[in-house]
């Protein structure tokens, strides 16, 4: 991969989430944002289509080789590339709201997600809310950084922290445990870390690589709900896995930590 392309698509990356967080802001908590059900019976909104639309225009101009996967409108491939893994693909994986729920009951823990893969690998990602007002970004190499509104940047690092029993653990909602059937995984974990908060879709991940939380676990994933975080994680010296311990996943499930605190929750969900 040459660096500079990869550079070229980082700017490209913070320019998106720049403008997707004005189109959420201007959308949110508007008493009359229009909201639809999807097929599977999941919430999308105006600001859900208007911002994956924007991006996909973007990175059309900008990379028409690069393929791209949203949650809205699904796969597209690249003028060059029909295989996103033939060696020298990039793909771009976009979640433009993640925490619909949440937006559409005007509660501000959202995000706008974008990955960025190369060959498969995800090199580069940004989880924005734009609500709180913070971003967390990372490229490979490049380590992650952490902005907010009114203070300067600064690396986004995960804390030291040795034991479960000491620990803050981040998760979803008990319905999608249950729906999963993994409920007695979210109960071990509960009755082993010190205290579980139900702080879910990705701020629980921007939490841990921020140094804010102590881990963070999801049972049900889509590609565009990791997207960007095996590197963000990465970056900033945590491990972001599936729950069979898969590093760089895409989907299916979630688990992120300092590296002291991985295996103990890894053992405690597959148990």
């Amino acid at each position: 991969m040459d660096r500079s392309d990869l550079a070229t698509r980082v700017e490209l990356l913070r320019r998106l989430a720049d403008r997707a967080d004005a189109i959420a802001l201007t959308h949110f908590q508007r008493v009359d944002l229009r909201t639809m059900s999807k097929a599977d019976a999941t919430p999308v909104t105006e600001a859900d289509l208007a911002i994956e639309a924007m991006v996909r225009e973007e990175i059309r101009r900008a990379w028409p080789s690069d393929a791209i996967l949203g949650e809205e409108h699904g796969e597209e491939h690249g003028e060059e590339h029909g295989n996103t893994a033939r060696p020298g693909s990039f793909r771009w994986v976009i979640d433009p709201i993640d925490g619909t729920v949440g937006f559409s009951n005007g509660i501000p823990i959202f995000s706008t997600l974008i990955g960025l893969e190369f060959e498969g690998r995800v090199v580069a990602g940004a989880c924005s809310m734009a609500a709180l007002g913070e971003r967390v970004w990372a490229a490979r190499g490049m380590g992650a950084t952490w902005e907010r509104v009114g203070r300067a940047p600064v690396p986004a690092r995960v804390r030291a922290c040795a034991r479960l029993g000491d620990a803050l653990i981040c998760t979803t909602g008990v319905e999608y445990f249950e729906e999963s059937g993994t409920t007695d995984a979210l109960l071990r974990v509960a009755r082993t870390a010190r205290r579980v908060r139900g702080i879910g879709d990705s701020y629980g991940g921007m939490l841990v690589a921020t140094g804010r939380a102590d881990g963070w676990l999801d049972p049900v994933m889509y590609p565009w709900d990791s997207g960007p975080f095996p590197v963000i994680l990465a970056e900033a010296g945590g491990i972001f896995t599936d729950w069979h311990g898969r590093e760089d996943i895409r989907g299916g499930s979630a688990l992120a930590a300092c590296p002291a605190l991985h295996h103990e929750l890894l053992k405690l969900v597959t148990r």
